[in-house]
């Protein structure tokens, strides 16, 4: 019995329901919007514009994330390099043992500190590049709510432009529903700005904390902890790693990884720029 109050109940509020009034649409058609007076479409066509430019942010942080990706390659390879020094002047530290050979092993026994060293240096390095990929994915979010609002902001461009009108077909649009996904995407891309920061300022302790240790190393060992000369200079010595075209070091590793298009940067570890995230806000 009760089902069945149920049932009909339930048929009555949709019979109502078609009764009093019929489901509206968020989102403005074409055809609708193709009676709107050109002269009444600017507000509209800058909209486009700024979800062009959404799209295209979201695309640079893409591209951004890929390098960085990339990046703990060049960490992991780092970290090949450096255990592969280690087992060797283990190695042959062993043997200059089993020799008797007090001078070999001492020496052998001083390399092998330093092979633990760039080893050491090597893992905080992978963190660092982990730190910096989270950074990356935090923007690319970011940016995909940007687009979501540049969207949203489009939608109620075209109902305004077709309420302004006085086209009677603005009464099968619901302009509420508009509104409030506009308020909906604003708040959900300001709530990003936290998760963007945190993850900033995880990969800037990480990067310090990578490039205190490697500071530690000789200077001849720092660019790339499997050695220097050549072998250094293909892993962490070239540029779009830790090192800038112009041959100098960089430090804002974060800054350079996530933002090719920025060119040569600064060395100030506070010096990032996450603005055109939230162009629209």
């Amino acid at each position: 019995m009760k089902l069945r109050v149920l049932v009909v109940t339930a048929a009555l509020a949709l019979a109502g329901a078609c009764a009093h009034g019929k489901v509206l649409s968020d989102t403005v058609s074409e055809e609708a919007l193709a009676r709107v007076p050109a002269d009444k479409m600017a507000p509209v066509n800058q909209a486009r514009l700024d979800a062009n430019k959404a799209q295209d942010t979201l695309a640079r942080e893409k591209l951004r994330l890929d390098q960085a990706n990339k990046y703990v390659d060049v960490a992991k390879n780092e970290g090949s390099i450096a255990k592969a020094e280690l087992d060797r002047d283990q190695a042959a530290k062993q043997a200059a043992d089993d020799a008797r050979n007090q001078q070999a092993g001492t020496e052998a026994q001083s390399a092998a500190g330093l092979s633990r060293q760039k080893q050491q240096v090597a893992e905080s390095h992978q963190q660092a590049a982990k730190a910096l990929v989270g950074y990356a994915q935090e923007r690319v979010n970011a940016g995909q709510k940007a687009v979501d609002l540049a969207n949203a902001r489009l939608e109620l461009a075209k109902y305004q432009a077709l309420k302004a009108s006085g086209d009677p077909a603005i009464a099968n649009f619901d302009g509420a529903a508009i509104q409030k996904r506009v308020e909906d995407t604003r708040v959900a891309l300001e709530q990003e700005r936290t998760k963007v920061s945190e993850a900033r300022a995880n990969a800037r302790a990480a990067r310090n904390s990578w490039v205190a240790l490697r500071h530690q190393l000789p200077a001849d060992q720092r660019f790339g902890v499997g050695g220097s000369g050549s072998t250094a200079g293909n892993l962490s010595g070239k540029a779009g790693t830790n090192q800038t075209p112009a041959g100098k070091e960089n430090l804002d590793i974060d800054t350079r990884n996530t933002d090719p298009n920025r060119g040569q940067t600064s060395s100030d570890p506070n010096n990032f720029d996450d603005k055109e995230l939230f162009n629209l806000l």
